[in-house]
């Protein structure tokens, strides 16, 4: 019996350590060893698509395995966010997010998701300046100036923004809360409607992304007083930072980011995040990221996420002291 017992139980431990190898094997296994697929909140053909379709190349190159963009748009990038929190903690399904992920906590009644805790950051990927410009008509040339001119005009000046809670809503909120003045929120439709408002005066101040206003800067017609990096743009080199101008809670710029969802193992952490500064690197990267008016702004896990958690904290207090309404969808 005793011999017996012996042979059952080597039969059983031989049996289980069948059944455990795979789970060993895959445990062991270089990640990936299977598709990636990449979550883009934006429509296919964009600036951002573009972006992380080349990024996708060069981690499909360095893992020799395929990554695929599917684009999730909608709702102002929470379909596509959602969908990277709600996936499965492998690393095999990532996302890349934005500017937006900062600025619906402050304008939505309610997100399907936590900004910070559903998430693992990886790394940003790029960044760019807003940039404030007024209307070249304007005794207006710096901070200072503005202040000075929109206190003795209270009431007086407008300022565009391309809708209640944008980026540039709140933005200019932030700079009222900050030096005092006051000026009339104006939104419009998009860029082509704020744009021939600020130039025929309507509305002659408005934060925009960079890139947007460069030709009517350089035709004199717009006047830029700050950027909103931490330094100064290659495009503007004499256009001062927020912070130069003492607004230091408006060094905030647009930018992007890559993201997956809570709890991916830190080794894999570490793999993606190598995987997206090395990329970075890549000279035709730089290139259409330059392009684009950005710079490519590669980061560590922690340095992103605390970058989220400072910045929705900013912005939630701005639009609570401005009573910016939320979005109840």
């Amino acid at each position: 019996m005793k011999i017996f017992s012996r042979s059952v139980l080597k039969l059983v431990f031989f049996f289980t350590i069948a059944l455990c190898a795979p789970a060993i094997h895959a445990q062991s296994e270089v990640f990936p060893s299977k598709a990636v697929t990449l979550i883009v909140p934006f429509p296919a053909g964009g600036s951002a698509d573009a972006t992380s379709r080349s990024l996708a190349q060069k981690l499909s190159a360095r893992w020799k395995q395929p990554v695929i963009v599917l684009n999730r748009p909608g709702a102002g990038t929470t379909i596509g966010l959602n969908a990277t929190a709600t996936a499965a903690p492998d690393g095999y399904t990532i996302g890349m997010n934005s500017i937006s992920h900062i600025v619906q906590p402050a304008v939505r009644a309610k997100l399907p998701y936590d900004s910070v805790a559903d998430f693992t950051f990886i790394s940003k990927v790029l960044e760019a300046p807003f940039v404030l410009t007024v209307n070249a008509a304007l005794p207006i040339n710096s901070i200072a100036e503005l202040v000075t001119y929109a206190k003795a005009n209270p009431q007086k000046l407008n300022y565009a923004s391309f809708g209640v809670g944008s980026a540039g809503h709140i933005f200019f909120e932030i700079l009222s809360q900050q030096t005092g003045i006051r000026a009339t929120h104006v939104p419009y439709k998009g860029t082509g409607e704020a744009t021939v408002a600020q130039l025929n005066g309507d509305s002659p101040l408005m934060f925009d992304m960079i890139t947007s206003p460069l030709q009517q800067i350089r035709s004199g017609k717009l006047r830029p007083l700050l950027v909103t990096t931490a330094t100064r743009s290659n495009e503007l080199p004499n256009v001062p930072t927020s912070r130069e101008s003492g607004i230091s809670e408006l060094e905030m710029p647009t930018w992007f980011g890559m993201i997956g969802p809570k709890g991916i193992p830190p080794t894999i952490v570490a793999e993606l995040n190598a995987a997206v500064v090395e990329a970075l690197k890549a000279p035709d990267i730089v290139a259409l990221i330059e392009k684009q008016g950005m710079t490519p702004a590669p980061s560590t896990p922690a340095e992103f996420k605390k970058f989220v958690e400072d910045s929705i904290a900013i912005i939630q207090r701005a639009a609570t002291l401005a009573a910016i309404p939320k979005v109840d969808d």
